[in-house]
């Protein structure tokens, strides 16, 4: 398996690295630099939203190619192709995103212990350690929804690779039926990666709303 699928393990879902980053921390007195965070990892949730829109565009086309081998895959395969490798530009981004939150994670995370080290009442120190409690609990969320990620999405898309290039040279009835057995475990661990995306973008939805003051529409 080529070694280059497994950057999902330490780049695309860095959102780990980040909630250990963020996981000591609490609120802090300026709400802007709360915002600022909270704005960033919901885009990181947006770039993932984006990889899950590429995986199904994958796995769709996958299904055509089948459905049109004894007719004509050329089209369905050069979409499979296509989409491909927007799964891994998707992945690109997501990784650099979450690479820029985790840098933004550690200045929310520098400002708030300075703040905090300013505090002499007992009372809000109390306050400010319960709600640093919840918050751990929360970023423990995004640590065990990528994790998850992170296990499933090397194999899914070193298959699609994998795939692809065999494909690529065997576009025949006879290859793409060979390549069946291929095809179904690969839209099998396509749904499992749906399914860890999904538990990763809610997640990222959640830390988001936990740091961002609620604001009334006008």
């Amino acid at each position: 398996m080529n070694i280059n699928s497994y950057k999902m393990h330490s780049l695309l879902f860095a959102a780990a690295a980040l909630a250990a980053a963020l996981s000591g921390c609490g609120t802090t007195s300026g709400y802007q630099q709360a915002d600022k965070t909270g704005a960033g990892i919901a885009e990181l949730r947006d770039e993932v939203i984006n990889v899950k829109k590429a995986v199904d565009a994958a796995l769709k086309s996958l299904d055509q190619i089948a459905v049109s081998a004894t007719t004509d895959p050329r089209k369905a395969y050069e979409q499979f192709s296509k989409a491909v490798a927007n799964v891994e530009k998707a992945e690109q981004r997501a990784k650099d995103r979450a690479e820029t939150m985790r840098s933004q994670g550690d200045e929310y995370f520098k400002n708030w212990e300075k703040q905090l080290s300013e505090v002499h009442s007992p009372e809000v120190r109390r306050l400010a350690e319960e709600r640093k409690v919840k918050l751990r609990a929360t970023f423990d969320g995004i640590k065990t929804a990528a994790q998850d990620t992170k296990d499933s999405f090397p194999i899914f898309l070193a298959d699609l690779k994998d795939l692809r290039t065999f494909l690529s040279n065997d576009l025949t009835v006879a290859g793409v039926d060979s390549a069946r057995n291929v095809i179904a475990k690969s839209k099998k661990d396509g749904g499992k990666t749906q399914g860890s995306l999904d538990g990763l973008i809610a997640e990222l939805n959640s830390v988001a709303a936990a740091l961002t003051p609620a604001m009334v529409k006008k």
